[in-house]
């Protein structure tokens, strides 16, 4: 049974889980240089630089050239499938989705389409922020499907904005997330005590992988959480059960994003949870396990042939776009999205 090939076949998207969608084009590249937008004066002004001194402090105006540069140059890019040009417009979790979905593309020979965000809304944060929060419809060349997500961009050591984060949002978030517009947003990671991040955390990541012994008084029951998400790992599971084989996922590290902005109905804040799966022989399997070339970890990490080893080890990201209501209880995923980052066999 050792030669049993293994594919796996998930029912969630490998990059985006939200409502349906077609595949989201921030899994692309951005052109190497950054876009360079005509100011008010008009002299050439670069979105991604800081604002000069004695000029109008960073607002929603600037936020929104940020925005335009990125768009015109990621979804450029995207159409090329240029990861280089990608690490200037991008850094984890978002540049490790991205980086997989151009994989992803290439391996199907299907470019991605091209995008551009339209009625946006921001929530920055008061002074010289370092991140600032933005949520828009996403027009897809040659689709009529118009998704909306949530992002976040934060300035980098150089000067420049670039995207951290971003998720599409179920349909029946989109009022929450169009609340954020015009609302200072916090800096600092700490919006939440650490005993709720704490807490939060390990509830998502259990629920993730069906855990029997959830709180769904911290976590409320969700469809795509508990429905696809949770779902898909089960699949996976009986697949590998099918050929002699088991995996276990850990939970490694759970970081929450700069930025977050209290919305009527609670904060709404990023969770990346960083996991590692193992795949080993099952008590009387075979000797060893496998993925195939189709896996969609294998092509999200760039294999082109099967993996195989007595062990195998993916490590991956995910992240989680939640709203926390002021007494922390009842928290609800709005959207979330996965990724492998690397595949080792043993």
């Amino acid at each position: 049974m050792e030669d049993e090939m293994l594919g796996r076949q998930s029912v969630r998207s490998p990059r985006i889980l939200a409502a349906p969608a077609p595949a989201m084009p921030f899994a692309t590249a951005a052109v190497a240089a950054l876009l360079v937008l005509t100011g008010c004066g008009g002299e050439p002004v670069d979105a991604a630089t800081p604002v000069p001194d004695g000029s109008t402090a960073f607002g929603r105006d600037r936020a929104a050239l940020v925005l335009t540069a990125f768009d015109q140059a990621d979804s450029a890019a995207s159409v090329a499938g240029d990861v280089e040009a990608l690490k200037t417009q991008e850094v984890p979790p978002a540049l490790d989705l991205s980086i997989a979905a151009v994989r992803r593309s290439a391996y199907n020979q299907r470019p991605q389409p091209s995008f551009q965000h339209i009625n946006p809304a921001f929530a920055v944060p008061p002074g010289d922020p370092a991140c600032f929060l933005a949520t828009a419809t996403l027009k897809l060349a040659g689709s009529e499907l118009a998704p909306t997500d949530v992002s976040q961009f934060v300035l980098d050591a150089d000067g420049h904005w670039k995207l951290s984060h971003n998720v599409q949002v179920t349909q029946p978030s989109l009022v929450v997330a169009r609340s954020i517009d015009g609302r200072p947003a916090t800096e600092g990671g700490e919006a939440l005590d650490e005993t709720s991040r704490r807490a939060l955390a390990a509830e998502v990541f259990a629920r993730s992988i069906g855990s029997t012994t959830s709180n769904r008084s911290l976590v409320v029951s969700s469809p795509l959480l508990d429905g696809q998400f949770a779902g898909g790992w089960e699949v996976y599971g009986q697949q590998l059960a099918g050929v002699g084989a088991a995996v276990q996922r850990t939970l490694d590290k759970a970081e929450w994003s700069d930025c977050a902005v209290a919305v009527p109905a609670g904060t709404l804040t990023f969770l990346t949870i960083h996991a590692t799966d193992t795949l080993r022989p099952a008590p009387g399997g075979p000797a060893t396990v496998q993925l195939v070339p189709q896996s969609p970890d294998l092509i999200a990490t760039g294999h082109r042939e099967a993996v195989r080893g007595k062990s195998i080890r993916v490590t991956r990201v995910e992240t989680f776009l939640l709203l926390v209501p002021a007494q922390t209880t009842g928290a609800s995923v709005l959207g979330l999205n996965d990724t492998a980052l690397t595949v080792t066999p043993s």
